[in-house]
This record gives C-alpha cells, sequence and structure tokens, in this order.
C-alpha cells in the first residue's frame, strides 16, 4: 500500500495508458491510505483500555513534528505581512505538506474518537456515515462543479475541505476501532469477507471508470463512495489469513516508504525527465533502499517512525 501511494503521487501508467492510469491512480491506489487509517483505529483500542492514549498521542504528534522539519525546506517560509500569507503558513502547519496530512489526520481523528467513544455503537457508526458521505458530497460537487462560478466550488475544491481528519480519517480510523472493539472479523466466514471484496473492487473500479468517462469531472479523487465497502474488508481478508513473517519489520519498512519517497519524488522530478511508470518505480528503489537505513536509525531515535 506504501507503494500504491509512490505509484499515485508519481502518476503511475500514465505514458502507457490514460484509462490504466487513471483507474490505478484515481481508483484501485485509493485504497491505501484508508486502509492505513483502519489499521490505526484497530489498533488504538487497545491504546484505549490501557488508558495509554496521551502517550500514543505524544507519538503521533512528535512524529509529526519531525517529519514536518524534514520537510521544511519544500514549505516552510518566512511570511510578510500580508494575512493571506500568515493564513497559507499556518494552514501548512495545521494541514501537513504534502503526504503528512495523513499524520494530522490520524491526530485528529483520534481526538475525535476519545470524544465519543463511550457512544452507542448504534451512534458511532452513524457518526461514520455522516462523516464519509459529506466527505464524498463535498469531493463529487467540487470535481464535478456542481456550484460553479460560486465560492462553495472554489472551496469544494481544495483537498484539505474534504480530505482532512473530520471527512476523511475519522470515519476509517473509527471504522478500525470498532471492527477490533466488537470482533468483527471473528463472526464474518473467510468466504463472505473476499466475495464482498471482490464485489468492493468491482464497485472501486466502476465508479473510478465513470468518473474518468465524465467530461464535467475534474481534478483527482480522493473521497471515492466505494472505498467505505472495499477498504474495512481488504483489512478483514487479511485479518483472516494466517500470513507469516515479521510483521514489525514490513510496519516499519512501510513507514519509512511512505515517509521518505516524497523526497525522492521531488529531487527526481527536478534533476531528470522522467515521469509515470519509470518514476514510479525508480522512487520505490530508492526508498526501500533509503529506508533500510531509516530504520536502522530509527532504532538509536525512537521517534522517526
Amino acid at each position: 500500500m506504501a507503494c500504491m501511494v509512490v505509484g499515485l503521487h508519481a502518476g503511475f501508467l500514465n505514458e502507457v495508458s490514460e484509462l490504466g492510469s487513471y483507474l490505478a491512480v484515481n481508483g484501485f491506489f485509493r485504497i491505501a491510505v484508508p486502509i492505513f487509517f483502519i489499521i490505526n483505529g484497530f489498533y488504538f483500542y487497545p491504546v484505549l483500555l490501557k488508558n495509554n492514549y496521551v502517550a500514543w498521542l505524544k507519538r503521533v504528534l512528535i512524529l509529526y513534528v519531525v517529519w514536518m522539519v524534514f520537510y521544511s525546506y519544500f514549505w516552510f517560509f518566512v511570511p510578510g505581512f500580508y494575512f493571506v500569507e500568515v493564513v497559507g503558513l499556518l494552514q501548512q502547519v495545521l494541514v501537513g505538506y504534502h503526504h503528512l496530512w495523513y499524520l494530522a489526520g490520524m491526530l485528529g481523528a483520534a481526538l475525535i474518537l476519545l470524544a465519543v467513544y463511550r457512544f452507542p455503537f448504534s451512534l458511532l457508526v452513524a457518526s461514520v456515515l455522516v462523516t464519509f458521505f459529506c466527505g464524498v458530497l463535498i469531493q463529487y460537487l467540487g470535481n464535478y462543479h456542481i456550484l460553479a462560478d460560486s465560492v462553495f466550488d472554489e472551496w469544494f475544491n481544495l483537498h484539505w475541505v474534504h480530505r482532512n481528519m473530520v471527512f476523511f480519517a475519522y470515519p476509517f480510523f473509527c471504522v478500525g476501532y470498532l471492527i477490533n472493539k466488537y470482533s468483527v472479523h471473528e463472526y464474518l466466514s473467510f468466504e463472505l469477507i473476499f466475495a464482498i471484496c471482490v464485489v468492493g473492487f468491482l464497485v472501486l473500479v466502476g465508479e473510478s471508470y465513470v468518473n474518468y468517462r465524465q467530461a464535467l469531472h475534474d481534478g483527482v479523487f480522493d473521497n471515492l463512495l466505494s472505498l467505505l465497502l472495499v477498504c474495512p474488508f481488504v483489512f478483514m481478508f487479511f485479518l483472516k489469513c494466517n500470513v507469516g513473517g515479521e510483521s514489525k519489520k514490513v510496519a516499519l519498512y512501510s513507514s519509512a516508504i511512505y515517509f521518505i519517497h516524497s523526497l525522492f519524488l521531488s529531487i527526481f522530478r527536478k534533476y531528470t525527465e522522467i515521469d509515470g511508470t519509470l518514476l514510479t518505480l525508480l522512487t520505490i528503489m530508492a526508498s526501500v533502499f533509503s529506508s533500510y537505513f531509516i530504520i536502522k536509525v530509527n532504532d538509536k531515535i525512537k521517534f522517526i517512525l
């Protein structure tokens, strides 16, 4: 999934097939970040049980600060006396640079869940549905310019308005929490979960294809309607599988690839003309290679992964 994120940022297949690239970048690859949030929520449940959420929040905040400082060359500037510049800098600090919005979203989602986790199951499910569908609605109203020539159209086409802690991170984070708390994956059979995964992927590709064929659409799609169907069941599918190996090491590599890949994308784009599939592959290779050393550093300094 970390490699999927690299692919969608690099424009995978865009020099090979316009349709293939669109179905990947604005379809299949979009499952990655929601599933990351589901994983975060799933493992946040035992954190709440042990009442260790303060340490958890502190750790994520430190992680966010460390990587924001690491990428500060690309986003930090000294604002002048213009209000717009001050607001722009403040937005970067709160929302996060490029891919680091994920950490800000995870932190915000956890804070929201802390405020509502004592609610009954039905209310938590309702909160997931309301926040998720609001995000999808804003995304589609913006990308299809339903409210063209209005201030709402401008706002709805800003990524952070719909892809944020409330409308994107929280719904999936809460889904992961609910799966663990109510052991949803244990009550569903492997065959049923697999079947829903297949159906979910078909619906996801279908939604992506419809967006591709519509002349009215504009921009990328983060908040796809089908993600709420396919992502939880993909996660539960792998919970049902007995996969051997060192899961902690896989998690560290995944995190390292995710955090460092934006640097290599920036370097390759500045100093080379490569794009699309080759850019994706080279960035993945460079990220995997550097991840080995990042993990070694993390063994000594425990707050970078």
